[in-house]
């Protein structure tokens, strides 16, 4: 047989019959599509949430407030939500988790080497992946639509309960503000530039946590007790509630025209400190009001009742409590800086954060009764089933 004509034959046994490799690589694309299908149905109920809230949002709410909402637009919204926002951040809170687990538990000679490996066995794992895609999913739903309902508060119902507000701060308060209780304790100039930064790093925080959650290898009821908490804080009290009693917090008491402010002397004191040291809370507030008098689009939506800050750093330190003593502890002294910092930087009354403390404490209880039922379904049971076979072949193939 001629050479050429050998490996004609050669190429057309080729093309016919596969290599091994490609086989392999089509088996398990589709046993991972057969088990993400089962960790879907088990993540059902986070799911469930996240679209009624999104199809709520986007087809009943934003449109009495007189904001369109096109499909193909709400489509655009999550995959620039996804690939801008939630994806980097989650890659960055992963990062810091992992840096930190070695830096405390590991202690590698080379940490960079080390870092690198452990991110790409991370995030290669197949149980966590089960795990984390369906809560991403869920996630960036849920933020879209929550983003959209919190910019469209003052068309819904234009703030009105701030005179309130500040009144119920006075009168538990015995006549006098919180804002002035703090400031002989906190207003020195050193100490209010460490609670800026320490509410800065709530956002860091709360992501820090959700992404250790979601990546959780197993699908405990702890972990979607938490998520469920979290989704009804949000939603109850970021949507629903926020809507109903639509304030704007003391920083924008004179903005809207309630004179005299009693509040001018703290921005007053937080614009001396920013001199000094900066003061990131002034830059922010300003934005937010430009993006509120529609001078930008970028950063908008605000919402002082109840503090969506205190309500998740204190579900933070409950779970933290669950999770081990020295997190919960740490996680615990992190809520009370953010009470703190939230009336001490002029964001909220203090009203805002006990309403959170209560709000967040109810969703919690209430979670958990309902992640008690859930966890006992064939589809939830089904997937832990999964997670421990594939618990078992990666301890037999180690």
């Amino acid at each position: 047989m001629p050479c050429g004509e050998f490996m004609s034959n050669s190429s057309v046994f080729k093309a016919r019959f596969p290599s091994l490799t490609h086989s392999f690589k089509e088996f398990t694309q589709k046993r991972f599509i057969a088990e993400l299908k089962i960790s879907l149905k088990a993540h059902g109920l986070i799911l469930f949430i996240a679209i009624g809230y999104f199809l709520a949002a986007h087809l009943t709410v934003l449109p009495l407030a007189g904001h369109e909402s096109a499909v193909t637009a709400d489509i655009m919204d999550i995959f620039k939500m996804l690939l801008l926002m939630v994806v980097p951040v989650i890659f960055l809170s992963v990062l810091v988790n992992r840096f930190l687990y070695l830096a405390i538990h590991v202690r590698p000679e080379s940490p960079t080497k080390a870092l690198y490996h452990e991110l790409k066995d991370y995030f290669s794992n197949r149980r966590r992946l089960l795990n984390a895609i369906p809560m991403t999913l869920a996630m960036v739903l849920f933020i879209t639509a929550y983003v959209g309902i919190k910019a469209a508060i003052p068309a819904l119902n234009p703030f009105s309960w701030d005179l309130t507000f500040d009144d119920w701060d006075r009168i538990l308060h015995f006549g006098t503000r919180p804002w002035e209780w703090l400031q002989p304790v906190l207003g020195y100039k050193f100490v209010t530039f460490i609670i800026n930064v320490g509410y800065n790093l709530w956002f860091m925080v709360m992501w820090m946590v959700w992404c250790f959650l979601a990546f959780s290898k197993n699908p405990t009821r702890l972990r979607l007790q938490f998520f469920l908490s979290f989704m009804i804080v949000w939603l109850i009290g970021g949507s629903v509630l926020a809507v109903a009693f639509s304030s704007a917090g003391p920083v924008y008491f004179e903005e809207l025209g309630l004179l005299p402010d009693p509040y001018a002397p703290l921005m007053n004191y937080l614009y001396e400190v920013n001199e000094v040291f900066p003061v990131w809370a002034l830059a922010t507030q300003e934005l937010l009001w430009d993006g509120y008098l529609g001078k930008q689009t970028t950063v908008v939506g605000i919402s002082a009742m109840p503090s969506m800050h205190n309500a998740t750093a204190v579900l933070l330190a409950l779970v933290g409590w669950k999770i081990s003593r020295p997190i919960g502890i740490g996680l615990t002294a992190f809520a009370v800086l953010i009470l703190l910092g939230s009336v001490h930087l002029g964001w909220h009354y203090a009203i805002d954060g006990y309403f959170a403390l209560v709000l967040a404490l109810a969703s919690w209880w209430i979670s958990g009764l309902i992640s008690g039922w859930w966890v006992k379904t064939n589809w939830h049971q089904h997937h832990e089933r999964q997670i421990e076979e594939l618990g078992s072949s990666e301890v037999q193939t180690s």
